[in-house]
């Protein structure tokens, strides 16, 4: 009796042991990091550490810089004196602050920022909660006292820009809305609305806008081969000349002087009930589900009002799933909540990451994969596409693993009928990730632009600067689609590709329709309109 009790207590201290061990290994890996007592303000010393930090943490584990010198001509690696000037020149911590900023919109990449104080880090904060890498950087005492102080020091000041907007349209910009006066107008300061900008100042507007590169974040016109921005507010302290022609053709020079832009939230009001809207179309057998984003929080805050939804439509011919504007969340939002119950059978999307050799990656690696992070391959290894390791990392070192997606039937619906996913260059991130599971699998068709890319690998990893506390997140692996090109350099690329008219564009501003039905909506939005069309909407 003795004997077994002792084997029953031996085999319970071995399984202890080894759960203890692949936590400690695998689940929650120490993060290597520093975060020292700091007496604020920063000093010159203390901000130029923080700097020479960041920039070798990126220098050995950011993913992007051979595609960024592709996409922008930006070899960020080689103005590394450069950027030590600006933070040596700062003579605040909120200047310190801007020029962190500054040199990191450089990279063009939509994961990678400072996590701003306030409510920003908070919601992170409460997303990376448990024993994790995230949460040892997020929820760590240390940052959070910094934090604190972070928050008092950027300043939640009024934003000046010039009281008209531009919508980029088929490679232009058109006069759109004021930004200042949201019920006005820019015709208000001499302006016709639907005018095409010219010049800004005394450059033209593309140059313009390939010089914010050093402000905001860019898109790319794949068709026109520039950079772009859906939609162009010029930010000024001061009156800016603009160069204009108006729908009549006349040209005109405008001089505007900025205001406050409008902030547009509600204050107060809460979050929303849910994400989603829908419509249905019984006579011709056409549902339509708008998913403006896939928040981690409302993955399951949604699930029953969408499953409802997909029920009720279960016998229609075609939906249309609208993700166009989507920066994402999590991939169990689509996977959970749209795929799972639309599909009969098993669903798989096979694609690739790739990793910079890197022990600071060490540990977020570990959580993701497990022990499956002991199979990581070389990057010599992989033979997909014409691509050398070269063309990925300048180095040519690093590791993959083939990601697989899959989505399985979860109680489908039986919806039987046509799929169409609405698509532009704002999908990011997870909806980017839907868009391309959706086309490889050809669970849907594609409709509308390029997507915007990074959305095929894991959650971005979080670095903290030693002096400052500041959290600064990077992606931590190059997705690259089943073909073996760079998602956040190729993209998703439509099965039909639309964008939106100009003639639709000025039809709209000329019978100043502001209607948000869908029917109102569909008389002006082309992109919209086309995926009614192919579903089979009669008119």
């Amino acid at each position: 009796m003795k004997k077994a009790l002792r084997i029953v207590v031996t085999v319970i201290l071995i399984i202890l042991l080894i759960g203890g061990l692949f936590y400690k290994i695998f689940w929650n890996a120490q993060v290597d990091f520093v975060v020292n007592e700091t007496t604020f303000p920063l000093s010159t010393e203390q901000k130029l550490e923080d700097f020479k930090y960041l920039f070798r943490t990126l220098e050995q584990n950011f993913p992007y810089f051979e595609v960024k010198k592709r996409q922008h001509g930006m070899d960020w690696l080689a103005r590394e004196e450069e950027f030590a000037s600006m933070i040596a020149g700062t003579s605040s911590d909120a200047e310190f602050y801007e020029a962190l900023e500054r040199i990191l919109i450089l990279l063009q990449n939509g994961h990678t920022n400072i996590i701003e104080p306030g409510v920003v880090y908070e919601d992170y904060a409460r997303i990376y909660s448990g024993s994790t890498p995230w949460s040892q950087i997020y929820n760590d005492n240390r940052v959070r006292g910094a934090y604190d102080y972070w928050d008092t020091v950027i300043a939640k000041s009024d934003t000046l820009c010039l009281p008209v907007s531009f919508k980029y349209i088929e490679g232009e910009y058109y006069a759109w809305r004021n930004p200042v006066e949201p019920e006005g107008s820019p015709e208000d300061f001499g302006i016709p609305s639907g005018s095409r900008l010219c010049d800004v100042g005394s450059i033209s507007v593309d140059d313009y806008v390939e010089n914010l590169v050093y402000s905001r974040f860019l898109r790319y016109d794949r068709l026109r081969g520039k950079a772009k921005v859906n939609t162009l507010i010029i930010y000024s302290d001061s009156p800016v000349q603009l160069g204009l022609e108006t729908p009549t053709g006349d040209r005109v020079d405008v001089v505007v002087e900025p205001g406050i832009l409008s902030n547009t939230r509600s204050v107060g009001t809460g979050l929303p009930e849910h994400l989603f809207s829908t419509f249905k179309n019984e006579e011709d057998g056409i549902a339509y589900l708008k998913l403006p984003s896939f928040s981690t929080f409302y993955v399951d805050k949604d699930a029953p009002g969408i499953r409802t939804f997909l029920e009720e439509i279960k016998d229609y011919k075609s939906l249309i799933i609208d993700i166009r504007g989507n920066g994402g969340g999590s991939t169990q939002y689509w996977e959970r909540n749209i795929v799972a119950p639309l599909t009969d059978k098993e669903l798989t999307a096979k694609c690739y990451v790739l990793f910079r050799d890197s022990s600071y990656l060490k540990p977020f690696l570990k959580h993701k994969m497990l022990y499956h992070y002991l199979k990581l391959k070389d990057l010599n290894s992989l033979s997909i596409g014409d691509y050398s390791p070269e063309y990925y990392f300048s180095d040519g070192r690093g590791r993959y693993k083939e990601i697989v997606y899959t989505v399985g039937p979860n109680n489908p619906v039986g919806f039987k009928g046509r799929i169409f996913l609405l698509v532009d260059d704002a999908v990011y991130s997870s909806s980017e990730s839907f868009a391309m599971f959706a086309k490889t699998t050809g669970w849907a068709t594609l409709v509308g632009t390029d997507t915007g890319g990074d959305g095929i690998g894991f959650d971005p990893i979080p670095l903290v600067l030693p002096n400052s506390g500041l959290i600064i997140r990077f992606p931590g692996e190059m997705g690259l689609n089943p073909d073996g090109a760079v998602n956040e350099e190729d993209r998703t690329k439509p099965d039909v590709y639309v964008e939106q008219t100009l003639e639709d564009f000025l039809l709209q501003i000329q019978k100043q329709d502001t209607g948000h039905d869908l029917a109102s909506i569909m008389k002006y939005d082309t992109m919209l309109r086309k995926a009614f069309e192919l579903a089979g909407f009669s008119y």
